[in-house]
């Protein structure tokens, strides 16, 4: 009983922060005079919220997975870890691998330069296709409803991130953003 209130808990948590993160980027599409992601500056309240919002997101459904977690079972539940297993760690692997090359910062909102080569010559978002492979890998692993449900809203604001940030590229590039938007696909 104790583990199903610590699972209850960390999902709520985990879920109203994630809603808040898209409520407010939907806000910022639809009202001009507000801007949430990306953030105007790096020391403005929408980075610092971003991030508390990203990390109370996070991190509880990091344990949430764990205290989810069963390794007990048949041999075609090893294998579906196994493979799940290698889909999370080549997910992230390479979604922190291209945001490198792209430059922390860059990613996280401060004008440090287009990048347009690499694996952004093939995807604008490469990070969040990347991402979404460690997302399927990480809910075959951790086999548990609830945390399916917070990973599928994490694979959602990937989804819908390229709405929030794509104007602010253009408004940031203007024509060199244009021109690599008509050249390079959104996603593949």
């Amino acid at each position: 009983m104790m583990v199903e209130s610590w699972s209850t808990l960390l999902f709520s948590v985990s879920l109203v922060s994630v809603c808040v993160i898209l409520i407010l980027s939907l806000v910022a599409t639809l009202r001009s005079n507000f801007q949430f992601w990306p953030p105007p500056e790096r020391k403005s309240w929408q980075h610092r919220s971003f991030l508390i919002l990203f990390r109370c997101f996070l991190y509880p459904l990091i344990v949430l997975s764990v205290l989810e977690f069963e390794l007990a079972g048949s041999a075609a539940r090893f294998f579906t870890i196994t493979i799940g297993v290698i889909l999370l760690f080549a997910g992230f692997g390479l979604a922190i691998r291209i945001t490198l090359q792209m430059g922390w910062r860059n990613a996280f909102g401060e004008k440090r330069g287009l990048v347009t080569d690499g694996y952004f010559s093939k995807s604008r978002n490469p990070v969040y296709v990347a991402t979404w492979l460690g997302l399927i890998g990480w809910a075959v692993v951790a086999n548990s409803v609830w945390a399916s449900i917070l990973l599928g809203f994490w694979a959602a604001l990937y989804l819908f991130a390229p709405l929030f940030e794509e104007p602010w590229l253009e408004q940031m590039y203007g024509d060199e953003f244009r021109e690599y938007r008509l050249r390079v696909r959104r996603f593949l």
